[in-house]
């Protein structure tokens, strides 16, 4: 009867000695899985402000654009000339564009934004190579826009 006890006694004390180790496992997971939350959210928070930032630099060479293009615009109106209302056509056909892209950039989400920027960096080396094109085709008119200053 003794030993019965005693062996009772063993496998109870070891039973409980058991359930701490588990405790302590069950903790330690519990740390780790709060460790892993905590870093995913700071990561989350680190690609959303990446992308805030993306998009801010893209929205501001898209106004710079729109603004060079409002200018001049307003420069052409002076002249008056068909020449000059054919070249605003053309630029409003590009400010067009670029207000297009504007909206789609400001509406992209994390998921699209890869192929919003891609077209996005498209559409400026699109507008610059119009730009020097245009400023060449109508160079004539920016001439003599300089020299009544």
């Amino acid at each position: 009867m003794k030993k019965i006890m005693l062996l009772l006694g063993v496998a109870a004390f070891l039973s409980c000695n058991e359930n701490k180790k588990q405790q302590e496992k069950k903790e330690q997971v519990q740390e780790g899985a709060n460790k892993v939350k905590e870093d995913v959210k700071a990561t989350a928070k680190s690609a959303g402000e990446y992308l805030d930032e993306q998009k801010k630099q893209a929205e501001e060479a898209i106004r710079e654009r729109i603004k060079q293009i409002d200018q001049t615009s307003d420069e052409l109106k002076k002249e008056g000339t068909t020449k000059s209302k054919a070249a605003r056509k053309k630029l409003e056909s590009l400010k067009a564009e670029m207000d297009k892209k504007m909206k789609d950039i400001q509406n992209s989400s994390a998921d699209t934004w890869d192929s919003t920027r891609k077209g996005a960096d498209e559409l400026m080396k699109k507008s610059d190579k119009e730009w020097t094109d245009f400023k060449q085709d109508f160079k004539d008119l920016f001439g003599r826009d300089s020299t009544r200053r």
